[in-house]
């Protein structure tokens, strides 16, 4: 996606204090390092879903245990929470 159609995404769907905030961030970064951090967010936000959409369908092992469960397995039972984080 062009970057210019990027940026009309980020001003439609962020804030005008969100986008600021955004903006004097990567602003603050070395060009380089500023054009590659918007290339890896425009690839990657163009691809996920939709807000109110049906998440993709994936497969995980049970923590502790060597079956694997599907998310779509959940759909219509229970509410499922996806927390992505990094402990390192």
């Amino acid at each position: 996606m062009p970057m210019e159609d990027f940026f009309a995404l980020l001003k439609k769907h962020l804030s005008e204090k969100d986008l600021a905030r955004m903006m004097e961030f990567t602003n603050a970064m070395p060009q380089e390092r500023r054009v590659a951090f918007m290339r890896f967010l425009s690839e990657r936000e163009t691809h996920a879903p939709a807000v109110g959409a049906d998440a993709p369908d994936f497969e995980l092992p049970k923590l502790g245990d060597s079956e694997r469960v599907r998310l779509s397995g959940f759909r219509g039972h229970k509410p499922v929470a996806l927390i992505f984080g990094s402990y390192t």
